[in-house]
């Protein structure tokens, strides 16, 4: 049996992940589908008799009430949990495959003999992340995971030119205005502390921009994210954020 694991689309749908669904005998979507629109796309592209089982995401609005947050189902001799954030579900003891979302990272491990598998995303890219999806091969107990690159990770921060970072260490530099998300989440996230730190100093949105070289509109988000969630991590403000952005909000 052959499985198209996806997740987080975003309302994108590449014509290399339609092609890995038009030969799967069924599709497990993780969350953060987007929009019906896309959920018709991918039925209009199943093969005869394929499933198709999607969950609720973080991103996904009013439309997805009606998807559920988790599915528990057996394909083959295979009992799946299917959850967007594995972090907020309570995991069945009796699950031989546990298959999430919500990181935009591929991971496959597995452990005490059950394997946890993330497809990563293969909807726009997030910051320099890969692009990826999964293909789940069952054949009565067995599973074996093949891992699909859509598009490779970005360039690493040691290989391409002095970014944002650079920009904010010199204090008096005020070129034109970095683009934040040209970085990988690691340095976005060390740029979104000095921000809020500068913030807790009582500096205005304005002096925090023109000090780190940065768009005031960018430095105005990331505050009205910490002031409208109470104690939010910086992780958390990330999270918000690249939500923004997939959403348009």
């Amino acid at each position: 049996m052959r499985i198209a694991v996806i997740s987080d689309t975003h309302d994108i749908l590449r014509e290399e992940v339609l092609g890995q669904i038009r030969m799967a005998d069924a599709v497990i979507h993780a969350g953060d589908v987007s929009s019906p629109a896309l959920v018709n796309q991918i039925k209009s592209n199943l093969r005869n008799g394929a499933g198709f089982y999607p969950v609720r995401g973080n991103a996904d609005g009013d439309w997805a009430e009606k998807i559920p947050e988790t599915l528990e189902l057996t394909l083959d001799q295979v009992r799946i949990f299917v959850v967007h954030n594995r972090k907020k579900a309570v995991i069945p003891d009796d699950c031989d495959i546990v298959i999430s979302g919500h990181t935009h990272r591929f991971q496959e491990e597995v452990k005490d003999g059950r394997l946890w598998l993330n497809p990563g995303s293969c909807g726009r890219r997030r910051f320099h992340m890969e692009v990826t999806m999964a293909v789940l091969h069952i054949e009565g107990k067995n599973r074996r995971v093949e891992k699909i690159i859509i598009e490779p990770a970005g360039l690493s921060s040691e290989t391409r030119k002095p970014d944002i970072m650079a920009a904010a260490s010199d204090m008096g530099s005020r070129g034109d205005n970095a683009n934040p998300l040209e970085l990988s989440s690691g340095e976005l996230l060390r740029l979104i502390d000095r921000i809020l730190a500068g913030m807790k100093r009582g500096r205005t949105i304005a002096q925090i921009a023109g000090e780190m070289n940065l768009e005031d509109s960018f430095v105005e988000e990331i505050c009205r994210i910490y002031v409208t969630h109470p104690g939010v991590s910086v992780n958390g403000i990330l999270d918000k954020l690249e939500v923004n952005r997939q959403i348009g909000a």
